[in-house]
C-alpha cells in the first residue's frame, strides 16, 4: 500500500510503488528521475515555490496551475547525496511533528473522558463517595449589576466571549464617544460570563485575574457564586462544560432562530444541576482536570517550536544558505 503524506498547501508525497493510480484533472502527477522524491516534496513547500506559485496567479480571474505551470518551476538542487540528507533531516522533523500530533489528540480524548465522568459523577476520585448534592441554578448564582456611568470623554477597555468555550479576549480600548451602545458594566475577577446572544454556542465562562475591571455591553449577564461552601468557581468553570448545561442554557434561550436567540436568566436559574457534596471533592476534579488540559497546552507548545524548528531549517537548507557536511 502506498504511503501518502497530505498537506495543506495541495500536495502528497506517495512514497511507495504502487499500480494503476489515477488522478484526476485537477492533479498534477510529477515524476522525477533527477532528483530525490523526498528532497522535492519538502522542497514545494519552500518559500521559492510559494513565490513562484504567487507570480503564476496575479491577475488570475480562476485561481488555478495547470501541469505546463507545473513544468516551469525552478527548482534549486543540490548533490544527489546532499538532497537524500537534506530530506532525511526534514523528515525527522515531519515525524517528531506527527508524533506530537498524535499525542495531543490521544490526550484530548482522555480530557474528554475525565470530563464525561468526573463532572457527572459516574467515576469518583479515591477518597471520595458521598453523594452528590442537587441544587437549583438559583440557589449557586445571583445575578449582579455593575453598570459604568457613562462618559464620553473616558477610555473603556471592552472584552467579549468566544463560542465553544474559548473564554474571554480583549476587544480592544475605545474612547465613550466611539462606542455605538452606551449602556456597558463591569465585571470581576472569577464572575461566570455568559453572552445572551451566543450562549447557546458555549460562549460563556469564568473571568480570569487578567480581565478584572474590564467592561462588556448589556449583551452579558454577568453571575456571582452565593456561598463558596457549597461551590467553588473553579469546579463550575470546567462544569458548564458539559452538553447539560449547554442544553440548559439552549432552552433557555428565546427567539425563532438560533443566531438570534436571547438567553433568559430567570429561565435557567430554576434548572437543577448535581454536583459533589464538598468542595474538597470539587477541588480536586478541577485540579484533574487542569493538569490534563496543562499537559496538552505544553504538547501544543511543543508542537509549535517544532513547526518553526522544521521552518527555520527549510529555510536554510532548501536554498543553500546552510550546507550539509557528509
Amino acid at each position: 500500500m502506498s504511503t501518502v503524506r497530505p498537506n495543506l498547501q495541495g500536495f502528497s508525497l506517495i512514497k511507495n510503488d504502487v499500480k494503476d493510480l489515477i488522478a484526476s484533472t485537477g492533479f498534477a502527477v510529477i515524476t522525477t528521475n533527477k532528483c530525490s522524491n523526498e528532497f522535492l516534496y519538502h522542497y514545494l513547500f519552500s518559500s521559492a515555490i510559494s513565490k513562484q506559485f504567487y507570480q503564476l496567479l496575479v491577475g488570475s480571474n480562476y485561481p488555478a496551475i495547470n501541469s505546463s505551470d507545473v513544468r516551469k518551476l525552478e527548482i534549486l538542487l543540490p548533490p544527489f547525496p546532499e538532497q537524500t540528507a537534506i530530506a532525511q533531516l526534514l523528515s525527522t522533523w515531519d515525524n517528531a511533528i506527527a508524533k506530537t500530533q498524535a499525542l495531543i489528540a490521544k490526550k484530548e480524548l482522555y480530557k474528554k473522558w475525565l470530563m464525561q465522568n468526573l463532572l457527572t459523577g459516574k467515576k469518583r476520585l479515591k477518597g471520595f463517595d458521598k453523594d452528590w448534592k442537587e441544587y437549583r441554578i438559583e440557589e449557586l448564582f445571583e445575578k449582579v449589576f455593575r453598570y459604568v456611568e457613562w462618559n464620553d470623554e473616558s477610555l473603556y477597555k471592552l472584552v467579549s466571549l468566544r463560542r465553544r468555550y474559548g473564554g474571554l479576549f480583549e476587544r480592544g480600548d475605545y474612547l465613550g464617544s466611539q462606542i455605538e451602545v452606551k449602556k456597558i458594566k463591569s465585571i470581576s475577577h472569577k464572575n461566570f460570563l455568559i453572552s445572551k446572544r451566543q450562549v447557546s454556542h458555549g460562549a460563556w465562562g469564568v473571568v480570569a485575574l487578567e480581565f478584572h475591571d474590564r467592561k462588556v455591553s448589556d449583551e452579558y449577564d454577568s453571575l456571582i457564586v452565593k456561598d463558596n461552601n457549597k461551590l467553588l468557581i473553579e469546579f463550575w468553570d470546567w462544569f458548564s462544560k458539559i452538553p447539560l448545561l449547554s442544553h440548559y442554557a439552549f432552552l433557555a434561550s428565546n427567539g425563532v432562530h438560533i443566531e438570534k436567540l436571547i438567553f433568559d436568566f430567570d429561565t435557567f436559574k430554576r434548572r437543577r444541576v448535581l454536583i459533589p457534596p464538598t468542595t474538597e471533592e470539587q477541588t480536586a476534579i478541577a485540579l484533574v482536570l487542569q493538569c490534563a488540559d496543562t499537559e496538552i497546552q505544553i504538547l501544543k507548545t511543543k508542537l509549535e517550536k517544532l513547526k518553526e524548528q522544521k521552518k527555520g531549517l527549510m529555510q536554510v537548507l532548501l536554498t543553500g544558505e546552510k550546507r550539509l557536511k557528509l
